[in-house]
């Protein structure tokens, strides 16, 4: 499609687009701590999910956490936006870091790298622990049909 004011093609930019990991996260509201899960993470800020959001414009710390090395990192966060989900028991919060130095932004490059790097662990079925799922491995167990 051409632009109307040049005549010339509008160039297409190639964005590499923020890791997709998946960190636990913690932050307090109301004098509690509540755990929470972020992605989208980048040096300006990231998207956490969590069932108790904050309101828009508030200040937090926000605690990053490495599954990996078990290594916290603290950095201080306030709420861009926040939207309910079609399902109403999770919300999304994206969250901007503030007063961020170099070297923790380094650490969070590096604690959302390795998590990017670590390999996937195969998800097990949540119907396995059920009774139906009991008796599907005991009947159809893979060694068994394999003698």
């Amino acid at each position: 499609m051409a632009n109307s004011w040049s005549g010339k093609e509008p160039k297409q930019e190639h964005r590499v687009g923020a890791p997709t990991v998946r960190l636990p996260v913690a932050y307090n509201k109301g004098g509690r701590e509540v755990e929470a899960y972020g992605t989208r993470f980048s040096p300006k800020g990231c998207v956490i999910y969590t069932r108790t959001p904050q309101s828009c414009g508030t200040s937090f710390s926000l605690k990053i956490s490495s599954p990996l090395t078990n290594k916290t990192i603290q950095v201080d966060s306030s709420v861009i936006m926040r939207k309910r989900f079609q399902n109403a028991s999770k919300w999304g919060m994206v969250v901007r870091f503030i007063n961020l130095t170099e070297a923790d932004r380094d650490e969070v490059e590096q604690i959302v790298a390795q998590a990017a790097r670590a390999p996937k662990s195969p998800s097990q079925s949540k119907y396995l622990k059920t009774p139906i799922g009991q008796a599907i491995l005991r009947y159809f167990n893979l060694k068994k049909l394999i003698e």
